[in-house]
Order: C-alpha cells, then sequence, then structure tokens
C-alpha cells in the first residue's frame, strides 16, 4: 500500500544546493534587467509614469473589490478534481475537501507563484494540499489536477487572444508587431492543445498509461513510476464525468471573465477609453508574456506584455495613461495576492486537524495508508 505523498529529508537533500539556487536567482535578476531595458527603449509606456493620470479613482476602488471574487473562483477550480478523490479514499465518510483547505492553499500559493522566479511557486500548492493530510490527495493528486488547470488556462488565454484581435480597436504603427503577437498566439495554442492531448489520452486509459510508464523504467522505480502515473490518470478522468468537467469548465470561464473586467475598470480609471475586447486582448497578451523566464515578481516579463499589449491599442498622445495603467495593474495584482495570502494562512491553520481529531479519524493521519495502487 502506497501512503500519500509527503514531503521527506531524503527528497530535502537531493533538492538543488545553495550554489545553484544563487545561480538561479542571478540568472532571474538578469533576464529582469534585460527586459526592462528592452521595455525602457523600445516600448510605448514608460517604467513609471511621469504624470499619474487616475481621473476616475472610484473605478479603481471597484477594481480592487473583483480580487475577492477572483481569487475565490481561481482558488475553487481545484475541488471539482479532488472531490472525488477524498470521497474515494475515505470511503464516503468525506464528500469534499475540506473549504479552507482548498481556499487557503489557493490564496497562499498565489503571491508564490507570482513572487518565484522560473514559476516554480506552481509548486507551492501541492505542497501545501499534501501537507494538508485530506484523505488520498497527495503530492501526486495536487500537481495533476493543477496540470489540468494550467493546460486548461492556457487555451482560455490564447483564445481570448485572437477574439481581442479581432475585435480590438487596433492602432498599429508596426504590423510586424501584430504579426509577432499572433504567431505566439499560434504557437502557444498548438503547444496547450498537444498537452491537454496528453492528458486526455493518459486520463483515457490509464491502465495502458501505467503499463507504458511500468515497461519503460526497470525495477521498483518503474513500479512507484506506474503507480503514479495511475494516480495521475485517475485524478484528471475525474473531468470526464460532465456532472464535473463542465462545472470546472464554467469556473475557469468566470474567472478568466472576471480577469478582464477588472482589468477593464482599470483602463476606464486611467481614462483609457477601451472596449471589452480590448481588455481581454491585453489580458492574452500579458498572460502569454508572463511564460517568458523574467525576474523575481514577475519584473520584466509583466512590462514587456504592457508594452506590446499597449503597443497596438493606445496612441503616443496617450503614454502617460498607458504608463499609469501597466503601474497599477502590476501593483494591484502583486499587492491584492500578497494581501489575501494572510486569509489563507489562517484558513490553513484552522483546517490543520488536532490530536484528538486524528483519533477519530485515522485518514487525518500523515501515516495512515491510503487506497492507491501498490508501489
Amino acid at each position: 500500500m502506497a501512503t500519500q505523498d509527503q514531503p521527506s529529508r531524503e527528497d530535502a537533500d537531493t533538492g538543488p544546493g545553495t550554489g545553484k539556487r544563487v545561480a538561479m536567482w542571478l540568472g532571474s535578476l538578469l533576464a529582469a534587467a534585460i527586459l526592462l531595458v528592452l521595455v525602457s527603449r523600445f516600448g510605448r509606456i514608460d517604467l513609471w509614469p511621469e504624470r499619474v493620470v487616475l481621473p476616475r479613482p472610484w473605478l479603481l476602488v471597484a477594481a480592487c473589490l473583483v480580487q475577492l471574487p477572483y481569487a475565490g473562483f481561481r482558488a475553487s477550480r481545484l475541488r471539482f478534481a479532488l472531490d472525488r478523490v477524498v470521497a474515494t479514499a475515505s470511503g464516503g465518510a468525506r464528500r469534499r475537501l475540506d473549504w479552507r483547505v482548498l481556499h487557503g492553499s489557493g490564496l497562499i500559493s498565489f503571491p508564490a507563484v507570482i513572487l518565484l522566479p522560473f514559476r516554480l511557486g506552481e509548486l507551492t500548492r501541492p505542497l501545501l494540499l499534501t501537507r494538508a493530510r485530506e484523505p488520498g490527495v497527495g503530492f501526486t493528486e495536487s500537481l495533476s489536477a493543477i496540470a489540468v488547470e494550467r493546460v486548461v488556462d492556457g487555451l482560455v488565454v490564447v483564445g481570448m487572444l485572437f477574439f481581442g484581435l479581432a475585435f480590438a480597436d487596433l492602432r498599429v504603427d508596426d504590423p510586424q508587431s501584430l504579426a509577432y503577437v499572433r504567431g505566439s498566439g499560434r504557437i502557444m495554442a498548438l503547444t496547450f492543445l498537444l498537452g491537454l492531448g496528453l492528458l486526455l489520452a493518459g486520463a483515457a486509459r490509464p491502465a495502458w498509461l501505467e503499463r507504458v510508464v511500468g515497461s519503460l523504467l526497470p525495477g521498483r522505480l518503474g513500479r512507484r513510476a506506474a503507480a503514479a502515473a495511475h494516480r495521475v490518470a485517475s485524478t484528471i478522468a475525474v473531468l470526464f464525468d460532465w456532472r464535473r468537467g463542465l462545472p470546472f469548465l464554467a469556473w475557469s470561464l468566470i474567472y478568466w471573465a472576471l480577469t478582464v473586467f477588472q482589468l477593464w475598470l482599470v483602463l476606464l480609471a486611467c481614462d483609457l477609453h477601451l472596449g471589452f475586447a480590448d481588455a481581454a486582448a491585453v489580458v492574452a497578451i500579458v498572460g502569454l508574456s508572463i511564460q517568458v523566464p523574467g525576474g523575481p515578481a514577475q519584473v520584466g516579463s509583466f512590462q514587456v506584455g504592457m508594452a506590446l499589449a499597449l503597443g497596438l491599442l493606445t496612441s503616443a498622445a496617450e503614454v502617460d495613461a498607458a504608463s499609469t495603467f501597466a503601474a497599477i495593474m502590476y501593483l494591484l495584482q502583486l499587492l491584492g495576492a500578497c494581501v489575501l495570502a494572510l486569509p489563507g494562512a489562517l484558513l490553513l491553520a484552522r483546517a490543520r486537524p488536532s490530536a484528538s481529531e486524528i483519533d477519530a479519524d485515522p485518514s487525518l493521519s500523515a501515516e495512515h495508508p491510503v487506497p492507491s495502487d501498490p508501489a
């Protein structure tokens, strides 16, 4: 019987050494510096506005309030993949993932994804979910559910890109910039479609995937990898059930609609009279841009995306308004995520099982075996 994935001392010892960590951070800072220089020299926005343009501050307040439902929908999507895992592992005693664990792990992981370079923060939520000791929810199950989220998000972002560019009021001085954005969108669309196809193929035939992985790796390593592959496929296969798959897609679309709506409010607050399609194009271009390795807190990659998007949608006379908008959006997404991490930490602390609760329900214990495939 395999137990839930738990971070071990052995795993910690095999992590990157101090020298590699220092090199990674230095490389990240260098990439950020290069990207910021490119934006300052060739972009249509200033890194910080010379004159702040904010004639409608109440719309900025409204945009800040949108952060609450935005974060809630983003955090809750994992429920549709992990609820059945919890129900199966607990023998029906539990029907859902603890809502405090669901939202707490999400709220804490969002700033980690933003702050850490090279998207290393994506590992934060699987680790938090594993430490929460929810029945059946180990690192493998958490990571596979998040992988589905990211692939679906990528396809939605690419869809918004082509929708936005089709209906936005473009002010293109350099047609090559537009061609570059569209070409990048096509490449990302193919990448995410390939990823989705691989995930769905494995989920449709988990036993076949388990045999293939087991045959590729020898001995005990092959058996463990095969069992992990089966668990990944089983987690993803939950979304084939329309009662879970459709709500997952609906929640994802609402989350991205709130993202566009929030950004549109900030556009109007900064006196940039752009439409909803324009806002969708900005969200998509920035969303694709931050996939490029930049500095900590997405420094550099975020500004490159904003410079590309606003270069297509604004004129040279609007540089102060555009620069104000870019700076506010950067601070809003960063500070908003960091502020909401505090209630997230409180939720996780309250969800941690006590000794009496573990005695009453042994499935909450880290040592309690969870039904799984033999490794």
